[in-house]
């Protein structure tokens, strides 16, 4: 290889693995979405159900309130599912770009502004979902909610 070409190859790689680094991420994570004929008595955690029932079941979630957060939750589903998409779209574009011969340097970057957009997005769109969630939450599951939160963000970052 060009010793010229080697700093970019490297920088190629290693955006490459963090973009599939995120789309990994971002499939682990659909699972969060809510069925909402889904039943609170279903297993949660680690062996079964999703974050989402999990959240409920730890939040003590009333029935009426999940009837009132029931449109938030199924906004925000679609939504996460159509930014999981262009995701997944985009990184699909960065392999091939990053597959062409000669690698196609503007297909990557444009590859990688998308996935980086999208990914914004998608923080954006879920600590706005939990923000306008809590304003249908008791006192004390607001904060419950809001210390999860910080706590997740400052522990995985």
């Amino acid at each position: 290889m060009n010793p010229a070409l080697r700093p970019f190859a490297w920088t190629v790689a290693a955006v490459a693995l963090s973009a599939l680094t995120a789309y990994v991420v971002a499939r682990r994570t659909a699972g969060h979405r809510h069925d909402h004929h889904h039943s609170h008595d279903a297993p949660v955690g680690p062996e079964g159900g999703t974050f989402h029932d999990w959240l409920h079941q730890q939040l003590e979630i009333t029935p009426e309130q999940e009837q009132r957060l029931a449109p938030l939750e199924a906004a925000y589903a679609e939504k996460r599912a159509e930014l999981l998409a262009r995701i997944d779209t985009s990184t699909h574009r960065l392999a091939d770009a990053i597959d062409a011969s000669p690698t196609d340097r503007a297909g990557v970057d444009a590859a990688l502004a998308e996935i980086q957009a999208a990914q914004g997005e998608l923080q954006r769109l879920t600590i706005g979902h939990f923000l306008e969630k809590k304003e249908y939450l008791s006192p004390e599951q607001a904060e419950k909610l809001l210390r999860w939160t910080r706590e997740s963000i400052a522990h995985e970052h």
